[in-house]
């Protein structure tokens, strides 16, 4: 069984919590639905409880960082003799959302999941008005100088 609250780690590192899908799906935001739509994602693929969870959307389930870890029988990914590895380097590198997301692992090595999921929930909320927020490129690089 996994630990509570580990659904929203994903698992190349990234904060579930702050994904459009997760966001549109957990919120029933319909602005967020409407920019998945825009951007491709058919709406009854707009589904997501987290990575860990047994409901992702279908580009999720497909995930290489999600078929390595369970092929190693390990949790994640900083767990693995080859952390940080040349695919996930390569991956942090491609969107500021995800360069958070390796910082993500190294974090978690000397943190519990506990400790930084309070974190990612205090990071990726709104200051104005408590919403979450999503993980566009300015919120990612509003959350890497606060973190």
């Amino acid at each position: 069984m996994a630990r509570k609250g580990l659904e929203l780690l994903g698992f190349c590192g990234v904060y579930c919590g702050a994904c459009t899908t997760y966001r549109a799906y957990n919120d029933n935001d319909q602005a967020l639905v409407e920019w998945e739509i825009k951007m491709g994602m058919p709406k009854n693929e707009i589904v997501c409880k987290g990575c860990r969870s047994g409901l992702v959307n279908k580009w999720c389930a497909k995930c290489k960082f999600r078929k390595c870890v369970e092929s190693r029988k390990i949790e994640n990914c900083f767990e693995c003799e080859g952390f940080p590895c040349k695919m996930l380097v390569d991956f942090s590198k491609t969107r500021p959302h995800r360069t958070l997301g390796l910082r993500n692992l190294i974090q978690l090595k000397d943190v519990s999941l506990e400790k930084w999921l309070e974190r990612q929930e205090k990071r990726w909320k709104c200051s104005s008005c408590g919403k979450s927020c999503i993980g566009t490129l300015k919120n990612a690089r509003n959350a890497e100088r606060n973190s």
